[in-house]
């Protein structure tokens, strides 16, 4: 049995054509409801369905992913304290490497004094190529160093922004107000 809009109730044995976008209620022989059978879905509510379960899927995901991070960074660090000291272990690595490059800084500034010595014996004559090359050298170098030095500088300030959001987190795993990136709504 069904009702296409515009038009009167129909109720036969086989599935009628004006019935095949609307709901269909079957009966049992003695007139009582056995079941309906919803309408077809449309395309739009397919795609609707469709985006739903990708935006649910993706969702558990999400969760999944931080749920198994969070446990990852319960094991690595028992205490709060283990955190702050593998922070300061990274930082102190990164500050090693910077002392590095300004110790190759100063020795470059000490080569160039020297070349600038060197050069000031040759007033008012070409210099050689190899003293050329010297100069060229130096200023390159100096260059990657303190190139270096502000790649190093970047990755410890991502260093300490990784290692500071990991202490909240971890602050709010051990009071418990830790939360899931998304909710999912049944």
């Amino acid at each position: 049995m069904c009702k296409p809009p515009g038009g009167s109730t129909i109720i036969r044995d086989d599935l009628p054509r004006e019935c095949a976008s609307v709901e269909i209620r079957e009966m049992n022989p003695d007139g009582s409801l056995k079941r309906i059978i919803p309408p077809p879905r449309t395309t739009e509510q397919r795609k609707a369905e469709e985006e739903e379960h990708r935006r649910k899927l993706e969702c558990l995901q999400q969760n999944e992913a931080r749920k198994q991070g969070d446990e990852v960074l319960l094991k690595r660090y028992p205490m709060e304290d283990d955190l702050i000291v593998a922070r300061d272990r990274a930082l102190a690595n990164e500050k090693a490497r910077i002392d590095q490059q300004n110790q190759r800084l100063k020795e470059l500034e000490r080569t160039r004094a020297h070349l600038e010595d060197e050069k000031a014996s040759y007033k008012g004559r070409q210099m050689p190529d190899a003293m050329k090359a010297a100069f060229e050298a130096n200023d390159s170098g100096m260059a990657a160093a303190e190139q270096k030095i502000e790649l190093i500088n970047s990755a410890m300030g991502q260093i300490a922004e990784k290692f500071d959001a990991d202490l909240k987190r971890y602050r709010e795993l051990v009071k418990g107000t830790a939360k899931l990136p998304c909710l999912l709504e049944d």
